[in-house]
């Protein structure tokens, strides 16, 4: 029931034969007292809190996945590569709001925004 990483299930209260425990998602569940429980925290709980220290160790955690790895941004790119690419400096140098009906490579940014540009009334802090 909470064999998860990080999971885990309080014991409420007893009712007769029944146990009665609180799960993760709130939920309150009864079970039969002579039902066996292992307890203990689940190995690997915190792996994702881990820092990957180097490209290397990044490289390794998305070589399995069907995740694209390194991820450039648009900006670096040259102009040829992508819409935000081309330019002296790192900018998009252009709107970067874009149509719905856009062709597919040029829908980058902005896609369809219903509005652009600084909030009225809002403070810049």
């Amino acid at each position: 029931m909470a064999r998860s990483a990080g999971g885990y299930a309080v014991v409420v209260g007893r009712s007769g034969t029944k146990v009665i425990l609180r799960l993760p998602s709130g939920k309150v569940m009864e079970v039969s007292e002579d039902a066996r429980a292992t307890v203990g925290v689940v190995a690997g709980g915190g792996a994702s809190e881990k820092p990957l220290l180097k490209a290397g160790a990044s490289y390794y955690k998305y070589k399995n996945k069907a995740k694209k790895w390194p991820t450039v941004r648009g900006v670096a790119m040259n102009v040829v590569s992508h819409p935000h690419g081309g330019g002296l400096h790192p900018s998009v140098s252009r709107s970067s709001t874009v149509s719905r009906n856009a062709p597919p490579g040029r829908k980058v940014g902005h896609i369809a925004a219903k509005r652009t540009g600084r909030k009225v009334g809002e403070s810049g802090a």
